[in-house]
């Protein structure tokens, strides 16, 4: 098996509310604000995304091998006065929750 780690911002936007974690179109688990969380996946491509109610991050395709750990960092693009914004974002994909492969 592979390995993903998902580590989230502790950020005030969405503060009180977890993220859907979403593997290959799956609900695999959540992440709450400053959490970090941790799944095992298959060997082979795959697809991962966040969402929150209808906000989403964009999709990332991943290749993962046996043994091996990839990670990721997620939260919001809307901080200081862009949290002014957030009604204005909520349709667009990667702002209001982002997801990047690090």
């Amino acid at each position: 098996m592979g390995k993903i780690t998902i580590s989230r911002e502790s950020q005030f936007m969405n503060k009180m509310r977890s993220y859907d974690i979403y593997v290959d179109g799956e609900k695999t688990g959540e992440i709450k604000n400053g959490g970090t969380e941790e799944f095992s996946v298959t060997p082979g491509e795959h697809v991962i995304q966040l969402q929150i109610d209808w906000c989403k991050s964009k999709k990332i395709p991943f290749r993962v091998s046996e043994g091996e750990s990839l990670s990721f960092q997620c939260g919001s693009r809307l901080k200081g006065w862009r949290v002014l914004k957030a009604s204005s974002s909520m349709d667009k994909e990667d702002v209001f929750v982002y997801l990047d492969q690090v």
